[in-house]
């Protein structure tokens, strides 16, 4: 799990912050990552760009039945796991260092209570905030961002299951509810895979022939461009304005049913994309002299293809060395 430092959005009439970089991420062998921007004030690791913070999931079940050696250990106090291969009849012990761990007994919600929250927090304070999950194919990504599959329980409560994604969507909500914020709020979604950038809300194209709609001349295509900063992002996506959490579980549902998933020898459903999920919230406020002043803060949660060997997993050969192509998530945009 890898969380990537935020700064300030440009705003209108914004109050300077000191450069203030927040993120968050990690994922390492056996375990599932998820990162994002921001810490906790006070906190020793504030000003920290990027953090990693590595999830340790549980054997699964075929893994328990064929009686699976576990070669990995996990120390949260001190924030360290140990790793035990076997190299030309050797065994070999080593261990890493991360800024937190997270068991195989963790649950989402002590995930996201000492690692996300206070990204959400950065967020609604105008700072734009990456959170993405890193690492093989069934370490638990997905799991980690977007939960067991349900966005909701019967009883209108985040299922105990619920990712990171809900969660965060659950909380901007409850804090701007709270303070009675006048504010607008808008998501894109988009997939990347083998090179190439889909809209994961763009309108289906008919299924029937219908009369030809006159094409927007002002639109521009989807294009990946520089932001001048160091940083990237994509042009022409399409924007939804929200204004419930519900919306945006809609959304995801929508969306990530679009993406492009396929068998592997790791994962019988696994992602072999990219998903890029960006909240865009603005947020209208009033300094101690009267003047109105907008914040700006942007969240993005990203979901990695998965990270391994393609031949070990048996990814098709088209995605070959796609898989690698990580940076992308490396340098979207935190600014």
């Amino acid at each position: 799990m890898e969380k990537r430092g935020g700064t300030p959005s440009p705003s209108p009439r914004s109050t300077e912050k000191s450069g203030k970089d927040l993120t968050r991420s990690g994922d390492a062998n056996g375990g599932a990552g998820a990162g994002g921007n921001a810490t906790p004030k006070g906190d020793k690791e504030k000003g920290v760009n990027v953090q990693v913070i590595l999830r340790c999931r549980p054997l699964s079940d075929d893994e328990t039945k064929g009686n699976t050696p576990v070669v990995i250990s996990c120390n949260e106090r001190r924030r360290e796991v140990a790793a035990t291969q076997v190299i030309a009849n050797k065994q070999i012990d080593r261990t890493f260092a991360f800024d937190k761990v997270f068991g195989p007994s963790s649950k989402q919600k002590d995930l996201f209570e000492q690692s996300i929250s206070p990204i959400v927090h950065e967020v609604l304070e105008g700072y734009n905030c990456t959170i993405f999950a890193y690492g093989q194919t069934g370490t638990g990504k997905t799991y980690t961002m977007e939960g067991g599959g349900t966005r909701k329980a019967k009883s209108g409560e985040l299922p105990t299951d619920a990712g990171v994604i809900p969660r965060s969507v659950r909380q901007i909500f409850d804090i701007l509810e709270a303070q009675c914020a006048e504010y607008s709020m808008k998501v894109t979604f988009l997939e990347l895979y083998n090179e190439e950038i889909t809209d994961l809300l763009a309108p289906d194209e008919p299924r029937f022939p219908v009369l030809p709609v006159p094409e927007d001349k002002n639109k521009k295509p989807i294009a990946l461009m520089e932001d001048g900063k160091g940083g990237v992002f994509v042009r022409g996506l399409e924007e939804e304005v929200v204004y419930s959490a519900g919306e945006i579980y809609k959304i995801l549902d929508k969306g990530s049913a679009k993406r492009r998933t396929a068998e592997t020898l790791l994962n019988k459903q696994s992602s072999r994309s990219h998903s890029i999920f960006s909240i865009t919230i603005h947020i209208k406020e009033l300094t101690h002299e009267s003047e109105e002043m907008i914040k700006i803060g942007k969240l993005n949660l990203v979901d990695l293809a998965g990270s391994e060997n393609i031949s070990r997993s048996g990814a098709r050969d088209s995605e070959r060395g796609w898989g690698d192509q990580q940076e992308f998530a490396h340098t979207w945009p935190c600014y």
